[in-house]
């Protein structure tokens, strides 16, 4: 962490916004180890490899959730060997992480791949960069930041930027931070410390459906944000209305893990009784998802390849077309959609 940070945290436990630093161990580009100090109600928070740990007194989901992450053989290799994420597997697997999201084009990033599923997305998170159209001048949250190569590309337009998760996956952050600094705080989303309005934009990639409570979060997430400020999130697992949740949420929940499905009735319903009067729901393009995982899977052209690329050149005509099938999308699966909410003025 730098010290410019703390004119915007605050304590989680009892909301004073005068945290007090102890340094240990500083290097040329951050404070590496240290503590900060509540003088209100004497909360302390470890300071380790830069990452400011908030998560002294958060809940049972939370630790549930973080030890089954913690526990979980994400990465498995072209022998097929599987490892947790730890400080020496980042090292050993550097260089995979340096080309998230799209990857190099190895197994990782292929069909079975540890990393499929983030280079498959590739396209929707660089969309919603370009939508953002970032002028170096915010200051942005990013929930939920796993990895945090996308802290790291919003970095890298010179924004102000702090990524916060629950999970070691955040020590990944080491491998970026030299060419790109943003500060990173393991927390709870329900119970951030930061104090309020200090955020222009908060981002979030497949986070929000881990929480149980909707209201609480979106409430959360307004309380941070700037007037005017917005919150976009992407690849959030959703059903159509008609659809059952599907029976791996309640092994993934035995495991620890919080993740559910909602509908997006229910995904603008949380938004709006957390205080959100601006709610859009966006269907996103099926061709641009089509021709992204393509991409990643050898690139054959088929003719529902073509179609997709037909499409994406005649825009005006697939949005014409995707009217038709909102109500099919709402009730069976909605698939690929964005969701902003903004915070008005006056709110």
């Amino acid at each position: 962490m730098k010290e410019g940070v703390l004119e915007v945290l605050r304590c989680p436990d009892c909301g004073s916004s005068s945290l007090k630093l102890n340094k240990e161990n500083t290097n040329h580009l951050e404070i590496r180890s240290g503590k900060l100090i509540c003088p209100v109600c004497a909360a302390e928070y470890l300071i380790e490899d830069g990452i400011i740990d908030f998560l002294h007194n958060a809940s049972k989901g939370v630790l549930a959730e973080r030890k089954a992450m913690d526990e979980d053989d994400y990465i498995i290799d072209d022998s097929g060997n599987k490892f947790k994420i730890t400080d020496e597997v980042i090292q050993r697997f550097r260089n995979k992480f340096l080309v998230f999201p799209e990857g190099d084009g190895s197994a990782f990033f292929k069909r079975g791949g540890s990393f499929q599923s983030t280079a498959e997305a590739s396209g929707r998170f660089y969309s919603a960069m370009e939508d953002l159209q970032l002028t170096g001048k915010e200051r942005i949250l990013e929930i939920g930041a796993c990895f945090s190569y996308a802290s790291f590309k919003f970095a890298q337009k010179g924004s102000s930027v702090v990524a916060l998760d629950i999970s070691n996956y955040l020590k990944v952050s080491s491998l970026y931070v030299e060419k790109a600094y943003f500060e990173r705080v393991f927390s709870d989303m329900h119970k951030m410390p930061f104090v309020d309005n200090s955020f222009d934009i908060v981002f979030g990639s497949a986070v929000l459906h881990h929480s149980k409570n909707l209201k609480a979060v979106f409430a959360e997430i307004k309380r941070v944000l700037r007037a005017g400020g917005k919150l976009v999130l992407i690849n959030e697992a959703a059903r159509g209305i008609l659809e059952r949740i599907h029976p791996v949420y309640k092994k993934m929940e035995d495991k620890g893990f919080g993740d559910t499905a909602y509908t997006l009735l229910e995904w603008k319903q949380g938004a709006k009784a957390g205080g959100f009067k601006k709610v859009k729901i966006i269907l996103l393009s099926f061709a641009n998802d089509l021709i992204t995982k393509n991409k990643n899977r050898g690139g054959k052209l088929t003719f529902i390849i073509r179609l997709a690329y037909f499409f994406k050149k005649h825009h005006r005509l697939e949005k014409f077309l995707l009217w038709f099938i909102i109500l099919p999308r709402f009730l069976t699966r909605p698939k690929s959609w964005k969701l902003i909410c903004y915070k008005n003025a006056e709110d």
